[in-house]
Order: C-alpha cells, then sequence, then structure tokens
C-alpha cells in the first residue's frame, strides 16, 4: 500500500530530514557559539587576575639608587617589567588547558610611583573557519610604602 490514511505518500522521513537541517544550521552553531562565549568569559578573567598580579609585582619595582640620592621614591621601569613578567608568566598557567595564548603587551610607569600594565589574549573558536577571538584587559597599581618609626 503507497498511501497512508490520507491518501498519499509517507511522510514519515520528512520529519527526520528537517530535525537535521535544523540541528545542523542552528542548534549545533548556537551550540558551538555558547561554549565560545563561556571560554571567552573564563579567558578575560584569567587574563585580567594575571595582568592584576603583574602590575601589582611591577609596582614593587622601586628605584633604590634614585631613592639613596635624592630620598624620593620612584619606580625603576626596567625592574617593573622584569617583576611583571615574572608575575604574569606565574599566574597565566592554564593557558595550555584552555587553548589561549596571553601576552603582557605593555608595562609603563604613569606616574613616578604608579604603574599600568596591559595584556592580550588571542583565543581559538571552536566554528570552523572563524578568526580568534582578541581579548585586552588592563590595570593599575601604586607603590606602596611602609614606614618603620625607630
Amino acid at each position: 500500500m503507497l498511501g497512508g490514511a490520507h491518501g498519499g505518500w509517507s511522510e514519515v522521513g520528512y520529519s527526520m530530514g528537517w530535525w537535521a537541517a535544523v540541528f545542523a544550521f542552528i542548534l549545533l552553531p548556537l551550540m558551538t557559539l555558547a561554549v565560545d562565549v563561556t571560554r571567552l568569559l573564563f579567558v578575560r578573567t584569567d587574563l585580567q587576575t594575571s595582568v592584576d598580579a603583574a602590575c601589582e609585582a611591577a609596582a614593587l619595582g622601586a628605584d633604590t639608587a634614585y631613592f639613596n640620592r635624592s630620598g624620593e621614591q620612584r619606580i625603576d621601569p626596567g625592574l617593573a617589567t622584569s617583576y611583571a613578567l615574572q608575575a604574569f608568566r606565574a599566574s597565566a598557567v592554564e593557558a595550555g588547558l584552555v587553548r589561549y595564548s596571553p601576552a603582557l603587551t605593555t608595562v609603563s610607569v604613569i606616574a613616578p610611583t604608579q604603574v599600568g600594565c596591559i595584556a592580550e589574549a588571542s583565543l581559538d573558536t571552536l566554528i570552523p573557519f572563524s578568526p580568534p577571538l582578541k581579548v585586552i584587559v588592563g590595570s593599575q597599581a601604586r607603590m606602596r610604602f611602609i614606614t618603620q618609626e625607630p
């Protein structure tokens, strides 16, 4: 018997084709996008933590030779950059697990006792043929002084 209850061809296979198209063109890209957005938020949080640690470490880079000569406190840019890079590398340890590439791009002395840091990361997406997502975060820190009384 060729026809169903309505006298025409059976439409049982039509539903399966429809849902396969909906899954392939709508649901799968939306699920992939949801995973990529979640990873992007994780990377942004992790990168912000790393750049905060780097900036706080950079603020510890006191120019002691200048202080000994003048009595004024300021940050040594070379020492600040070195401290920042060490702290950034130590803090961004999960980059390989989440598949993103973090980089501390800028460490600059804003004021004699204040430093600013900028970091960026490139995150590969799960969507084929799409460009990597780029995340840029920044932070500032101020040198803290501890005075000791005699």
